[in-house]
């Protein structure tokens, strides 16, 4: 990972849009603070479209989406999306039916006994209701974070029953499909705001911390770890490119300020 200084002023100055993750990222120990505030505003001011791509529940997503002022926002690392039409409406995605999701979830809940046997300090995480499509543990956000190598085992423990897993710095999220940052960040990009994959990847900035934004690390060529992504690069296929000095809520500061600062 190279130092964000070292992220060209002429890449910069030509973003059209900025994705990025939540918590850790956006969050520092779990509080939006005034200063990450006023970045996103100032973000926006200058034209940029922003789109969270979170790993939290859908029904986070809505108040997100007005309260903090993006155009979109992805929920559950892809299992939907939100965002307003021209006349300020509520628009959604979801990645299955009412019917399959609800099966799914039931299905999950099943497996969560198991789990707890296997892992008894682990606990199904506090937001789980308002989730639609995956089922999230807590491995960070109530408890002292579990270091990698029992990170490695949960998420292990949970693919061997069959189902599909990611962590990020705070939950082992587990699930009946592959859900993903990327793909549904192309589906939104393209499909609601107009922007091809490859326009996509040569104007938007994605910033994000920890595992289950490897994806997006890997596609973006402007993908950018606040510092505290440190601690999760070996779980990574691909880091990204550049790094913030500051970690969390700082370090999406200072990812901001390099922006506009490019763009006078």
């Amino acid at each position: 990972m190279k130092p964000l200084a070292q992220w060209p002023a002429d890449y910069r100055r030509r973003l059209c849009g900025v994705l990025t993750d939540i918590d850790d990222t956006l969050t520092t120990h779990g509080r939006i603070t005034p200063e990450v505030l006023h970045a996103l505003a100032r973000l926006r001011a200058a034209g940029l479209n922003l789109v969270a791509v979170t790993g939290r529940p859908t029904y986070w997503a809505m108040p997100l989406l007005r309260l903090c002022g993006f155009d979109a926002v992805i929920a559950e690392n892809g299992a939907s999306a939100f965002w307003l039409d021209d006349g300020g409406r509520l628009c959604s995605w979801f990645y299955a039916d009412e019917p399959t999701r609800k099966e799914h979830r039931r299905r999950l809940e099943a497996f969560v006994p198991e789990l707890r046997r296997r892992f008894p300090g682990i606990a199904v995480a506090d937001d789980a209701p308002q989730r639609i499509g995956d089922l999230a543990f807590d491995i960070g956000e109530n408890i002292t974070p579990l270091p990698a190598s029992q990170v490695e085992e949960v998420v292990a423990f949970i693919r061997a029953h069959g189902f599909f897993a990611t962590a990020s710095s705070i939950h082992a999220h587990a699930s009946l499909v592959r859900f993903c940052k990327q793909t549904t960040s192309a589906h939104v990009l393209a499909d609601v705001f107009g922007f091809d994959d490859a326009t996509a990847r040569a104007g938007f900035a994605f910033v994000g911390d920890s595992g289950n934004d490897a994806r997006m690390f890997a596609h973006y060529p402007h993908a950018v770890g606040v510092a505290n992504v440190a601690a999760h690069v070996a779980m990574l296929e691909k880091a990204p490119a550049y790094v913030t000095n500051a970690p969390y809520g700082a370090g999406f500061v200072e990812f901001a300020d390099a922006i506009l600062a490019a763009r006078g």
